[in-house]
């Protein structure tokens, strides 16, 4: 969607244009090849832990969830964390979502806390 929205094909090019244009973080999923984020700060770029996929169901929903948790664990508005902890948000996220790829269905897929442990 980035593409759409931007008119850049390359994921870092399109962030740096939604920051450019008023957005205080970007993060732009990118499958199996994990996530980029861009904030104020800089962007990041980190791959996912391997996974043995099957069924991808839900691992959009899985990374969302798991980045929004990182951010509040984090305590601090995304356009204000550093690089390391943006990536370490983003390295969570790619952890929930790739144990979420492992097993069928979407909600019975989502991960625990204790499943993912110190993946992220």
């Amino acid at each position: 969607e980035t593409e759409l929205l931007t008119g850049a094909k390359e994921p870092e090019k399109a962030a740096a244009l939604l920051c450019d244009n008023g957005a205080r973080c970007a993060v732009i999923t990118l499958g199996k090849d994990g996530a980029l984020a861009r904030n104020k700060n800089g962007a990041v770029r980190r791959a996912p832990p391997p996974a043995a996929v099957v069924d991808t169901t839900g691992a959009g929903d899985a990374f969302w969830g798991g980045f929004l948790y990182a951010l509040v664990r984090a305590g601090a508005p995304p356009e204000a964390l550093g690089l390391d902890a943006l990536g370490r948000a983003v390295d969570f996220a790619n952890a929930v979502a790739s144990l979420c790829v492992q097993k069928r269905g979407a909600i019975p897929a989502m991960p625990t806390l204790a499943e993912i442990g110190d993946r992220g």
